[in-house]
């Protein structure tokens, strides 16, 4: 969630429609696991809010997200589909968002082309 907070306020704002699609993929992530998608939307909130309040706080959450991926490469590259939906969710991807998935990408030791081909083969433009 600190990863879609990232991408979602890489633009200047974190929009109606990126936080929907977080609790979306909580819930897709819900069938697939055992994650309780209303912590997990509260959680994305938490990290907007916080990072709205101190944008200098970007590399306290950025060392969240190495955390959360470190030694699973699954869960990294998950993690980067995850931020890219997010990006997409309100229907213009900037350049801002794709920088950040960028960035995290290379945090945690992903590809981004190569995570997104395994989900969307020819769409990814990360």
């Amino acid at each position: 969630m600190a990863a879609a907070a990232l991408v979602a306020l890489a633009d200047g704002d974190a929009s109606l429609e990126e936080g929907a699609e977080v609790g979306r993929l909580m819930r897709v992530l819900q069938m697939l696991r055992d994650h309780d998608p209303t912590n997990g939307v509260e959680s994305y909130l938490r990290h907007v809010d916080a990072l709205r309040k101190d944008p200098t706080g970007v590399a306290k959450v950025r060392a969240k997200v190495v955390a959360a991926a470190a030694g699973d490469a699954e869960a990294a590259a998950l993690l980067i589909v995850i931020c890219h939906a997010i990006s997409e969710s309100d229907g213009i991807v900037r350049a801002s968002e794709i920088a950040e998935i960028r960035t995290l990408a290379h945090l945690v030791g992903v590809d981004p082309r190569a995570a997104l081909a395994l989900i969307v083969p020819e769409q990814s433009n990360v």
